[in-house]
């Protein structure tokens, strides 16, 4: 069965609940609330050789429980939703341990927290990126004005700024003047990053189990297409098939990072192009809200991870 961690009322956390039920998938659920009050993670950690080691343990519930061994897979949307979980001493310890659970779980998880810790600063995934044989754009990431200035004039065209960690934000086109009319004298900028803006069409490619490849492009005038109603934009998402070396940089790049579910934002160099080193990726996103794109491209996400996580039986002769 699949275990599934998050906000009950957490949007892609119920969709996926929505998704199981209705494909009659054995799943059972654990609302991060409840942590240290009504569900308890109780596990035992056997070191061994490297790769070797053995987690047994329980998810408690009240009246009943289920043994780790009945898991197949793990899909977790802790930390999302805005939520506050309680403070008591309980309530950390089970936080922590379901952090350990995905770490030490010998099945699929998606996605393991250590392996989320990639999309903390930006610029650290383009490391992996670039082995993957993707492009990045232009990239300085800071807020000190005279690194600021020199990127900018070395541009052509005004350059992008958005978040460089996790957070989500809002991408806009600033240009330097308008950057030094918004600065006040002693105080720079904080950390931004600020990118060279790429011609071409956003592409949203996830990957599930480093293995399927989903994509959809976004027919959008604007240059945040997740925010089209912002700017008085529209956009429409096509599910669309990556040329295969492009699908093979995807899954290479998912590999590397050790996730099981990645959202991967590529631009498609106008006119299109079989080969990565045209295609630039913008940022690997390891929790994902697969949600959106599922519902406006048809692409069947939700399904292929859940396959992912609980593998149907194969049928027989």
């Amino acid at each position: 069965m699949i275990l599934v961690m998050g906000p009950v009322d957490e949007l892609v956390t119920a969709f996926f609940l929505a998704h199981l039920t209705a494909t009659r998938r054995e799943y059972v659920f654990v609302d991060e609330r409840h942590l240290g009050t009504q569900v308890h993670l109780e596990l035992d950690w056997r070191p061994g050789p490297p790769g070797a080691g053995k987690l047994t343990g329980a998810v408690r519930f009240p009246t009943w429980s289920v043994p780790l061994e009945q898991v197949s897979g793990i899909f977790s949307r802790l930390g999302t939703g805005g939520i506050e979980p309680p403070q008591t001493p309980g309530s950390l310890a089970q936080r922590a341990h379901a952090a350990a659970l995905l770490d030490l779980f010998q099945g699929p998880v998606a996605n393991r927290a250590t392996a989320m810790l990639s999309n903390g600063s930006k610029p650290c995934q383009y490391a992996a990126i670039l082995a993957a044989g993707l492009r990045v754009p232009d990239t300085l990431a800071g807020g000190a004005p005279w690194h600021w200035e020199r990127f900018a004039r070395g541009l052509e065209g005004d350059p992008v700024i958005k978040s460089v960690s996790d957070e989500r934000s809002l991408v806009k086109q600033v240009s330097w003047e308008e950057a030094r009319a918004a600065m006040r004298p002693g105080h720079p900028l904080p950390p931004h990053q600020f990118q060279q803006r790429i011609p071409g069409t956003n592409v949203r490619a996830h990957v599930v189990g480093a293995r399927e490849v989903l994509a959809c492009r976004a027919e959008s005038l604007a240059l945040d297409y997740r925010h089209p109603d912002m700017t008085g934009h529209t956009v429409r998402l096509r599910a669309m098939e990556l040329p295969a070396p492009v699908a093979d940089a995807c899954r290479q790049l998912s590999r590397a990072l050790g996730l099981e579910l990645t959202g991967i934002d590529l631009i498609e160099p106008p006119g299109g192009s079989n080969s990565p080193a045209d295609w630039v990726c913008l940022e690997v996103n390891t929790c994902p809200g697969f949600m959106w794109f599922e519902q406006h491209s048809g692409l069947p996400i939700a399904r292929a991870l859940a396959d992912h996580l609980h593998p149907p039986l194969s049928s027989s002769c």
